[in-house]
């Protein structure tokens, strides 16, 4: 018998490669919290948890389609971006601060086109210090989806002060980039090196958990979030992915049911 020729994607799922082409731009274009949500400034706790879920299940990994395995990373790309946007909004505590920030970009005077950038002049102080900023730095490049400075910044704390925090969080960097697909590996054996060198490295953990999720496999993904959990018990995200495969293991989806 021969092989059929590779179907054309079903419509609902070249409708889902489109969206998340979209979303993806969106991510990209670096849009705020409330415009990922799809929700107003004024949108209320029970507001936002709903526009949250609402797109979880679209958005989810779990809901890529076998026939757009090319998408997984824009997929994870947009999801860790819905989900950031929904833990900030959902803390009245962080959207006060997050709104206020917002504000702040919104009235500050952008210089001219043609204006030198100025050097960034650091305090010099104890190395570790300016590790520790460096990592901040690269924190909210991170935020912004600027992956590249990001990565840059974390790779210098690392310089100054080899912590495994600041090998994780620049493989993130890495791992999160589109332009460095080529780098995955890489970035993943610097996530185990982080490991190996601190086993309590909850960032490092939690990072390996959500690819083995992404990878499709489960049970790698559960131990490494309970590894990150064990190191910080207080980990939201890792506790958040431990919800949800417990709750998935209560109640079986069913076929065409969420998160497939």
């Amino acid at each position: 018998l021969y092989k059929r020729q590779s179907e054309p994607p079903r419509p609902d799922e070249a409708r889902l490669a489109q969206q998340l082409e979209q979303r993806f731009a969106d991510v990209q274009a670096k849009r705020d919290h409330f415009y990922v949500l799809g929700v107003s400034q004024d949108a209320s706790r029970d507001q936002v948890k709903t526009a949250f879920l609402n797109l979880a299940k679209i958005f989810h990994p779990d809901r890529l389609p076998p026939s757009l395995p090319h998408m997984a990373p824009k997929i994870t790309a947009v999801f860790e971006a819905i989900r950031e946007a929904y833990e900030v909004l959902y803390d009245d505590t962080r959207r006060k601060t997050y709104q206020q920030n917002l504000q702040a970009q919104q009235t500050l005077p952008k210089p001219p086109a043609s204006a030198p950038t100025a050097p960034v002049l650091r305090p010099q102080g104890r190395a570790d210090s300016n590790a520790d900023d460096l990592y901040k730095m690269g924190e909210v490049f991170f935020r912004k989806r600027d992956f590249t400075t990001a990565s840059d910044h974390y790779d210098r704390a690392h310089a100054l002060e080899p912590k495994p925090l600041y090998l994780a969080a620049r493989a993130w960097a890495i791992y999160m980039d589109p332009a460095r697909k080529a780098d995955m590996a890489k970035a993943k054996q610097m996530m185990a090196d982080a490991v190996r060198a601190d086993p309590n490295c909850d960032r490092a953990h939690y990072q390996l958990g959500v690819i083995a999720r992404v990878e499709g496999d489960m049970d790698r993904a559960e131990r490494c979030f309970r590894e990150a959990v064990r190191a910080n018990p207080k980990h939201l995200e890792a506790n958040q992915e431990l919800r949800l495969i417990d709750m998935r293991r209560k109640n079986p989806p069913k076929k065409g049911g969420f998160f497939r």
